[in-house]
């Protein structure tokens, strides 16, 4: 293990015992990045969490869970933070019942609270950071994803703070197809396809700085101011943090370029007319933005 964690162990020892956390530590040492690219990453199914490495952009890393719920578990608390709260003083790590209620009112469960995530190295950092601070109890599956970027050198635990060692890498999670089960809806391969390009998307706003100042001109110089605000009211209705602007350029694109799926988004959804919105698809594409995934 790294530097850092013995004295990281025992933080959590007195959160939740020496059994829980040993069973907690043995489910992160089993976790080991895979490289692989979207074709592979799409196509396999493999029943286990599986953390992948893209081949092509090793800055971006991939949990692929077999569940919604276990995927749930592993990061609705963190989408919450980093994406969601809009009426905190200040940054805040819900609880455990705070979260339940949070889910609750928002007509979600742990397996549909979000399909697929994203969050920078850097963003987790503050959020293992805040959760130590205020002595919450994480759950194991939060625990692992954080002794996995201990692991990988992302992520070290120094004088008593993590600290992010590669800040600008971004974890994205998205489901194995999976049938309907009690509990979790299906995720079909046309829903795992429109998850996994959606969050690639994220990734890419991420790690190419090229890219993302392309987004960023296309918001403030290309959409109406109209536009924009659309873009806010959609995003409203999915808990978004609207204040957050930098947030807004980056879901605008993942939804306008890389979601093809209606259930998600559509003209419909997004309260204009179908050649609008291929208009502004096609204005889009017209700039040749730096980035080879596939657009709408």
């Amino acid at each position: 293990m790294k530097s850092g964690f013995d004295t990281t162990a025992g933080c959590i020892r007195k959160l939740v015992g020496t059994s829980m956390l040993m069973a907690m530590l043995q489910s992160a040492w089993a976790l080991d990045a895979v490289q692989g690219d979207f074709t592979q990453v799409l196509e396999t199914r493999s029943g286990e969490l599986t953390v992948w490495q893209m081949a092509d952009n090793p800055d971006i890393y991939i949990f692929d869970f077999p569940g919604l719920t276990y995927q749930g578990r592993s990061f609705n608390r963190i989408t919450q933070f980093t994406e969601q709260q809009t009426t905190e003083a200040y940054p805040k790590v819900l609880g455990n019942q705070e979260l339940a209620r949070y889910v609750e009112a928002a007509r979600r469960t742990q397996a549909d609270f979000a399909f697929g995530h994203d969050v920078l190295v850097s963003e987790l950092v503050q959020f293992f950071n805040y959760s130590l601070r205020d002595k919450i109890e994480l759950n194991p599956e939060e625990i692992a994803i954080r002794e996995f970027l201990i692991e990988q050198g992302l992520v070290r635990f120094w004088r008593g703070f993590y600290q992010a060692m590669k800040p600008g890498v971004v974890v994205l999670a998205i489901p194995q197809t999976q049938d309907r089960k009690v509990g979790e809806p299906m995720v079909s391969p046309g829903a795992r396809y429109a998850i996994l390009l959606h969050e690639l998307a994220h990734g890419e706003y991420y790690t190419n700085p090229h890219y993302a100042k392309y987004c960023q001109r296309f918001w403030y110089e290309t959409l109406t101011e109209y536009q924009r605000e659309l873009f806010k009211r959609f995003l409203t209705n999915f808990n978004y943090a609207v204040n957050n602007e930098e947030l807004l350029i980056n879901e605008m694109q993942a939804y306008l370029m890389f979601t093809p799926d209606p259930k998600s988004f559509s003209a419909r959804k997004l309260g204009v007319s179908d050649a609008e919105l291929q208009s502004m698809r096609e204005t889009f594409r017209r700039g040749s933005p730096p980035i080879r995934l596939p657009m709408r």
